[in-house]
């Protein structure tokens, strides 16, 4: 790159969160986010962060040198350099990560400049903050399925996938209780577990089929010998959070890779009852922390009590010993009905003429929408 190339370069630059070495992938993916947003917003180029410091050797699965940090470093050397800081973000009082850098960008010309590195970090502001870089990021971490052969299709077409996270590793061990309101990086109780793939095996019988993933999966062996046979065969990291996101159900731990998961997939997912925050009767995820969030949080109680309250939402909070939600089991039952390929009229499926298209059954009543907190009984 000549020197006149590089006076006339302006990235967004994501830098890694924390240390050197950089976090998990549910926590790097908020500064590549915000890059990202920022670049659409000024018209910039966007570099992800650099991978080839991270412990977990990210390079490996995307792809790029191990040298990469040294390209952001000459970059960060040659240009006039600039970090949007958290408290740059807050005064433009915007949620929204692209909106706040529209508004910072009248005050500090950064579309203007004919050269500069506009340096992104941090996780300040949760996922709402980079809400519009959904399909971005599921363009870029997803579609690593397993290989299957045409096959191993048909057999489940009419299964319940559910996927299970169990995160353990760096996470702390924790008593029976489980982490409450606010805690991260505490490992679930392997009773909770326990507790909900039997719920919901006593509620789906033979349809249900788990698969549990980890970052030991030895340790998950003997936590949970009854569900040895479905803990998943070594992944990459990309390749279990495309199976997260691809379930038709997914039981998350609280870390920000089941968040990460739950946020580029569209099926429901059960979170574990005890680490929610209660305020005025709703539950919410970090709540009870005095920030911007709790504001969010209190905006979003409001919405729900002019009307949407009792409606299913995807996030299922259950505790210990608690059953199926009525209406989350007949979603997933429905699911499997949609799947059969008898009835797909793209793979030669065939459909009742009975009753013309677009009218209702005059015999067979529609299904009843079923109160969201009525939960199944579990012996």
């Amino acid at each position: 790159m000549g020197a006149n190339s590089v006076l006339g370069t302006r990235i967004c630059l994501a830098r890694t969160v924390g240390r050197v070495r950089g976090e998990g992938l549910g926590n790097e993916i908020f500064p590549w986010a915000k890059a990202y947003l920022a670049s659409r917003e000024l018209g910039f180029g966007m570099l992800p962060p650099a991978w080839g410091l991270n412990r977990r050797r990210y390079w490996e699965e995307f792809g790029t040198s191990r040298l990469d940090w040294c390209g952001h470093l000459a970059l960060r050397a040659a240009l006039p350099t600039q970090t949007v800081t958290d408290e740059m973000v807050r005064s433009t009082g915007e949620s929204d990560y692209g909106a706040a850098i529209r508004v910072l960008d009248g005050e500090y010309g950064w579309s203007r400049r004919r050269a500069l590195v506009l340096v992104h970090r941090n996780m300040t502001g949760g996922l709402v903050s980079i809400a519009r870089s959904r399909n971005f990021l599921r363009n870029t971490l997803l579609g690593r399925l397993p290989d299957i052969g045409l096959d191993d299709c048909e057999p489940g077409a009419d299964r319940i996938h559910v996927a299970v996270h169990v995160r353990l590793g760096d996470f702390c061990a924790t008593g029976p209780t489980g982490p409450g309101p606010g805690d991260t990086n505490e490992r679930l109780p392997a009773e909770w577990y326990r507790s909900v793939l039997g719920a919901l095996r006593e509620r789906l019988g033979p349809a249900l089929h788990i698969e549990i993933m980890s970052d030991d999966p030895g340790l998950v062996a003997r936590m949970l010998p009854e569900w040895r046979e479905s803990i998943a065969p070594p992944r990459s990291t990309l390749g279990d959070l495309s199976v997260l996101a691809a379930a038709d159900l997914l039981v998350c731990s609280i870390s920000t890779f089941s968040m990460l998961a739950a946020f580029l997939s569209d099926a429901p997912y059960i979170w574990y009852r005890p680490h929610l925050a209660e305020t005025d009767g709703f539950l919410s995820i970090l709540g009870s922390r005095p920030d911007g969030r709790a504001a969010t949080v209190a905006a979003n109680a409001v919405r729900e009590q002019r009307g949407a309250a009792g409606m299913p939402a995807r996030g299922v909070p259950l505790g210990v010993g608690e059953g199926v939600p009525n209406w989350l089991a007949d979603h997933l039952a429905a699911k499997v009905a949609l799947r059969r390929r008898s009835a797909d009229l793209i793979h030669f499926g065939v459909l009742p003429a009975g009753a013309p298209a677009g009218r209702p059954d005059p015999v067979t009543p529609g299904p009843r929408l079923r109160d969201p907190h009525e939960v199944a009984q579990v012996p």
